[in-house]
């Protein structure tokens, strides 16, 4: 009789199921959190696919920096509202 794996992570490339790297725990206030690294099993492979994460990632960081600096652009264009002038006689 054989195990069932609980969940299949498949290398989102090639398909080949990928195997740990590491595990390793990080203490929070409240609790404990264990990480897991993963991999293809394939090294050329598992090169592709972080070049191709490090390009999206590359892309997200540029589109938010232009996000937060058209935001500032916004603040630093807006005028203070004040009072309208009461006309002198």
């Amino acid at each position: 009789m054989t195990k069932n794996k609980a969940f299949s992570n498949p290398c989102v490339r090639c398909g080949r199921e990928r195997i740990v790297i590491r595990v390793w725990e990080e203490k929070t206030t409240y609790s404990t959190v264990t990480n897991t690294e993963t991999a293809c099993p394939n090294p050329e492979c598992q090169k592709l696919v972080t070049a191709e994460n490090k390009k999206q990632t590359d892309k997200q960081a540029a589109i938010k920096k232009r996000s937060d600096e058209r935001a500032v652009e916004r603040r630093a264009g807006r005028t203070k509202k004040t009072a309208p002038k009461k006309p002198s006689k």
